[in-house]
């Protein structure tokens, strides 16, 4: 081969873009781009058509990726939705107000967990979710049960705070979990109540109830 033909060969050539993606395994940024796609896609398909009206090819298409993908990670409905609520607790980070370098307090600690909690709940991506758990979880068992996860979650933080309590202030405390349940139970029940409101809740009306639950439940600590 001449060398004039060689050269109009090689400038024939497409340059690659230095700009593209090599083939092979996706990096962990690439994951985690399609992880995010996909969670936000499927909430914003659950709150618009509800759990049962939500598709699996609709969620797919509006991230972007082939169904193939989005099933490869979760098989199901209920996979797709569990995972949803675990990345609301950890959106939520309400355990981050426990974490101190210094002795823990537990009235402070459960004050601002609670508050913490509580107004999270009630606002944003959060407070849709929570609407889309009253509506569906009678109909559709395996949307009770994501949403329990939370709750599990949440008396594991305070069991786990409680006992550190314990041990700093040199009170005996013979079963952290039960007044754990009762917490979490009792910002269960006010959430409740205050969701299924016509008019919102202030910030005050809010702090005056975390302050007085708090206050008393701490009452009773020496029989815990």
């Amino acid at each position: 081969m001449n060398g004039a033909k060689q050269a109009t060969i090689e400038r024939g050539k497409t340059a690659p873009s230095r700009n593209a993606r090599p083939r092979g395994r996706p990096t962990s940024e690439d994951a985690a781009e399609i992880e995010n796609a996909l969670l936000d896609a499927a909430l914003a398909e659950f709150i618009r058509e509800g759990y049962g009206g939500a598709s699996m090819r609709s969620i797919a298409k509006a991230a972007r990726v082939a169904r193939t993908t989005l099933q490869a990670r979760y098989n199901s409905k209920e996979a797709l939705f569990r995972a949803i609520m675990t990345q609301q607790i950890a959106r939520m980070s309400a355990a981050a107000s426990l974490d101190t370098d210094d002795a823990p307090d537990l009235k402070a600690g459960l004050k601002a967990y609670a508050n913490r909690a509580l107004s999270y709940s009630l606002e944003g991506d959060y407070l849709d979710v929570n609407r889309l758990i009253y509506g569906a979880s009678s109909q559709f068992p395996e949307v009770a049960r994501a949403a329990l996860e939370s709750t599990r979650v949440g008396i594991e933080q305070i069991t786990a705070f409680i006992a550190r309590c314990a041990d700093a202030d040199g009170i005996p405390c013979r079963n952290p979990q039960t007044p754990a349940e009762c917490f979490i139970l009792l910002l269960r029940g006010w959430y409740s109540h205050a969701f299924l409101r016509e008019e919102s809740v202030t910030v005050a009306e809010r702090e005056n109830w975390t302050d007085a639950m708090v206050d008393l439940l701490v009452a009773g600590r020496t029989s815990w």
